[in-house]
């Protein structure tokens, strides 16, 4: 006997597949959103509706769908590579299932800032590289899309200038990989869920943690952490994945427009996404944290460090040579 909760998960399902199939046949672009609809606090809701108005502008139709409402990370997915969904918003993560190229972009101290960012995805080879790997599999990443400005320390004690300055700090990691890097600068680690950040750094077992400025604000971890560092460890990063099969098979006058389209997203992310990191920076000081800025020479003793490591974060040591010519060429 099928149970209420069982029925309407199947009619809920069965609702997902219907739209899907009838959309596709209509020629509708269907676009799933990764966050609420605030163009001034998400990079990828950004991408999205400048997508959307020109390619809607030059006579393509395009939906944009809510966050989860035709599924969560691993069903948009798979509805990506089967050519029912086109195009969707996702976990960066999601594209190195595909193809670990993309991975490199997690190597910490690499890039500079958001533009050099913008100078390796326009002018190298990293892009048309990843999706070498990713559309043989159904899926082409479209665009790789900041959240904001770069990776800072924050932390609930004091600041870290260098990787002395963890010595007597435990960090949260988000998983082994990132508690590696820590322990490699010398910081004590334990790996926390993300819904128990707050009570964590409340109690004392987590003393901080590594993300974007504009983290602390928005999750309202200011009422307990203290100090930012702005250390510029990497971009945190979602992308823009589509359909290889919808996408090879628009005429060329569509696939000129999609492509233009992807550019006038860029674009507008770019120029948002520098004023989006100086924004983040000054929410931290209204709300009470302290505020320091990384020299060259103090970020340099990170890098120094990290880097004889890159091979193994990205488990490729091509991948990280690769990064390392593109970031270097572009810097």
């Amino acid at each position: 006997m099928v149970t209420y909760s069982r029925f309407t998960t199947l009619c809920a399902a069965i609702g997902v597949f219907f739209v899907l199939v009838v959309s596709a046949q209509a020629g509708e672009i269907k676009i799933a959103l990764d966050t609420p609809p605030d163009e001034e606090k998400s990079g990828t809701y950004l991408w999205s509706k400048t997508f959307s108005e020109y390619v809607t502008e030059k006579g393509l139709e395009t939906t944009l769908y809510p966050k989860d409402a035709l599924g969560a990370e691993e069903e948009k997915l798979d509805q990506v590579a089967q050519g029912l969904l086109e195009i969707s918003n996702s976990d960066l993560s999601k594209a190195g299932q595909l193809d670990p190229t993309i991975f490199g972009f997690y190597l910490p101290f690499l890039l500079e800032d958001i533009p050099h960012f913008y100078r390796i995805l326009e002018n190298s080879e990293v892009l048309p590289t990843i999706n070498k790997g990713t559309t043989s599999k159904g899926i082409r990443v479209l665009s790789i899309i900041p959240l904001g400005g770069m990776i800072g320390i924050a932390t609930t004690k004091k600041f870290v200038k260098t990787p002395s300055d963890f010595d007597g700090l435990r960090m949260r990691a988000m998983d082994k990989k990132q508690a590696e890097w820590l322990k490699i600068w010398g910081a004590n680690s334990v790996i926390i869920p993300w819904a128990e950040i707050y009570n964590s750094l409340q109690t004392g077992v987590a003393d901080g943690y590594l993300n974007p400025a504009f983290v602390p604000v928005m999750f309202k971890h200011t009422e307990v952490l203290k100090y930012f560092s702005v250390a510029n460890l990497n971009p945190s990063l979602r992308v823009s994945l589509c359909s290889d099969e919808w996408y090879e098979g628009l005429s060329d006058s569509e696939r000129a427009i999609v492509d233009e389209g992807v550019q006038a997203a860029d674009e507008a992310v770019k120029q948002w996404a520098v004023q989006a990191g100086k924004a983040a920076i000054e929410g931290l000081k209204e709300a009470g944290m302290q505020v320091y800025h990384n020299t060259a020479e103090e970020k340099a003793q990170f890098a120094e460090l990290i880097r004889p490591h890159y091979a193994e974060i990205v488990e490729s040591e091509d991948i990280a040579d690769f990064f390392v010519k593109a970031a270097s060429e572009y810097r």
